[in-house]
């Protein structure tokens, strides 16, 4: 059975998807009201049809992801270093390498794409490491938020650049002398 709810937190709302073997999607859904609809869409995308020809079992449970919000709740409040739910990371043999890359990266710390090429042995993938993170189904869970340009410039993230920012900020960056993103600002 697939399992999926919406997750509220002091971000975006998170939508998240998990099959037998664990997670396979946790989504920054700022449009929460499209998520019945886009976690069957999901679910369709990583599982097979069953083999009777039959419906896809998708099912809302939000007490299956009692843990992860448990979890999560304790890493917005600094509280948390690690998460320990069960993945099931789904991609191309290069994307399982960069997120497993990006797993080690502890709390707290950051890479560049290109340490991260240079580390799979790659180093002229530079780009090819940004496709991956780009891609990384499991943010937060896989850490790609600690993924910044060549100098410590703050660039891509799926959920926004402001989202990463808040995310490094959150993990005790400071994000240079002069901050890289700004505040919304009133006036």
């Amino acid at each position: 059975m697939i399992r999926y709810a919406l997750l509220r937190t002091v971000l975006d709302p998170l939508l998240v998807l998990a099959g037998p073997a664990g997670l396979v999607r946790l989504e920054f859904l700022p449009r929460a009201w499209e998520y019945h609809t886009h976690a069957h869409a999901l679910a369709r995308r990583y599982f097979p049809a069953p083999p009777d020809g039959g419906p896809l079992a998708v099912h809302e449970d939000p007490g299956a992801f009692a843990d992860l919000r448990t979890q999560l709740a304790e890493y917005f409040t600094a509280g948390r270093t690690a998460f320990t739910v069960e993945l099931d990371l789904r991609g191309t043999p290069f994307q399982l390498r960069v997120w497993r890359r990006l797993l080690a990266i502890p709390y707290g710390k950051t890479r560049t794409y290109g340490q991260i090429a240079r580390a799979l042995r790659k180093p002229n993938a530079t780009r090819a490491v940004g496709q991956a993170a780009g891609r990384n189904p499991l943010p937060i869970l896989v850490p790609c938020h600690r993924l910044v340009g060549k100098g410590g410039s703050l660039v891509g993230f799926a959920a926004g650049v402001s989202t990463k920012a808040r995310l490094l900020r959150l993990e005790g960056h400071t994000l240079g002398e002069s901050a890289r993103i700004e505040e919304p600002r009133l006036f």
